[in-house]
């Protein structure tokens, strides 16, 4: 009798359900908390990847705006290029080995798709249109893995559109036609790769039945390099090709342009289309000789461009444009001389000068401070002044120090160490100034 109350008494007992319920209870709340903690660590991966991902597109659509010759399988590697590095270096930062690396390079490569198209002509009016999906598993903790789940897949989707629309512009040209624009480049005429020129080293002299080695100077057969100035030529052409190409009707476009050495140059007035600066460029002379002064040129410019003098404004309205940007394309390939063989501080400072009084035209008072304090403004606090493009072709540290402050930002400042290059400097500057827009769209 006393066996069955016992048991009776233990049924009745309820003083422990709660720690039995808890224990029970336990891995659900501890995994339930563990997904809330996932979730929000695959929210903020998949804000990352989205960002990683319109950066990723938006850099290949303004890309394909910007060269106007890249094809869509070039933009598409680009992008995806782009968004995998992006995304690996974040990885890589995670302390994972290398193994596990390049097993995720591989996962995400997989799951990532970049698809390009394009439209209307590649020179004017031409669109391009950057899609790119990905999808990537972001690891769960231990507590969620509790309830039998080890990664969650995010995705993500980006559409960036870029266009070539046609930007109305006035564009200033001052160039170098100083005495080092005669050297050569490292590049060798394809046309005519050699020539004889006096060398000096070691010849075979003699008779052919007396043949010995002598050394000093003779002629001799040397490779034959492109000079600067033909460089100079050829990368004009190109610009002025491409700039053509852009306002075929001449009704967008006017360009003007002034060479100088130590002395400041006759100036080819600004015209609509380009023919007349392309006939000035190409009467640069094929030998040139003096020191570098551009504080004359840059000043032409300066006063052609700024808001004071109307005649751009004029001009423009009269074609139906009532807005255009002004640039200068200022180049280089040497330090401010004068007519000594030595940098001369003078000319620096009154060329830096003569660059922010340009830039600052037309700006706001505070981006006009900004600059000022040597700050850098965004595309559009210096969309209202004149924009500076600068080209330090081959040129020393002090030349480049300069144009590198003269450029109205890193975009703007070029180095090309070759022919090969500066052409496709011009050619650039041409598309970028020629063309704008660049946009997400998702």
């Amino acid at each position: 009798m006393m066996k069955h109350t016992l048991f009776a008494r233990l049924a009745q007992d309820r003083a422990g359900n709660f720690g039995i319920m808890t224990a029970a209870m336990l891995p659900v709340l501890l995994a339930v908390g563990g997904v809330a903690v996932d979730l929000t660590q695959a929210m903020d991966q998949k804000n990352q990847l989205q960002a990683l991902a319109d950066g990723a597109t938006l850099a290949a659509a303004a890309a394909m705006a910007d060269k106007g010759t890249m094809t869509t399988a070039e933009a598409q590697k680009l992008g995806t290029d782009m968004f995998v590095a992006q995304k690996m270096e974040a990885i890589k930062n995670s302390g994972v080995s290398a193994e596990e690396q390049a097993a995720e390079e591989a996962k995400l490569r997989a799951n990532t798709q970049t698809l390009v198209t394009s439209s209307g002509s590649s020179t004017t009016a031409a669109s391009y249109e950057v899609r790119m999906k990905s999808s990537y598993d972001v690891p769960l903790s231990g507590l969620t893995s509790l309830l039998g789940f080890r990664t969650i897949r995010v995705s993500i989707e980006s559409v960036a559109a870029s266009g070539r629309e046609g930007n109305a512009l006035s564009m200033y040209l001052a160039l170098d036609e100083s005495g080092s624009m005669a050297w050569d480049t490292t590049t060798v005429n394809s046309v005519t790769p050699t020539k004889t020129d006096w060398v000096d080293g070691p010849y075979e002299c003699g008779n052919k039945n007396n043949s010995k080695t002598c050394y000093g100077w003779h002629m001799g057969t040397v490779p034959n390099y492109i000079t600067k100035m033909e460089s100079l030529k050829a990368a004009g052409g190109v610009m002025f090709a491409e700039l053509e190409k852009a306002d075929p009707n001449h009704e967008l476009i006017r360009v003007g342009a002034d060479s100088y050495d130590d002395q400041t140059k006759a100036q080819q007035s600004i015209q609509w289309g380009t023919t007349a600066v392309d006939s000035y460029v190409k009467k640069l002379p094929a030998v040139p000789d003096g020191g570098t002064d551009a504080s004359g040129a840059l000043t032409n410019a300066f006063n052609a461009l700024k808001n004071a003098n109307t005649a751009e404004k004029t001009a423009h309205n009269g074609k139906g444009n009532t807005n255009f940007d002004r640039y200068i394309v200022f180049m280089t390939d040497g330090e401010m001389t004068g007519n000594s063989g030595t940098w001369n501080s003078t000319i620096d400072t009154k060329v830096r000068n003569t660059c922010l009084s340009a830039k600052s035209d037309g700006l706001t008072d505070a981006a006009k401070l900004k600059l000022k304090n040597g700050q850098q403004l965004t595309e559009e606090e210096m969309s209202k002044g004149i924009k500076i493009y600068t080209i330090a072709f081959m040129a020393p540290d002090k030349g480049k120090q300069l144009l590198n402050y003269c450029a109205s930002g890193p975009g703007y400042y070029y180095e090309p160490t070759d022919m090969t290059t500066l052409v496709k400097t011009f050619g650039e500057i041409a598309r970028k100034a020629a063309q704008t827009g660049t946009r997400l769209t998702n």
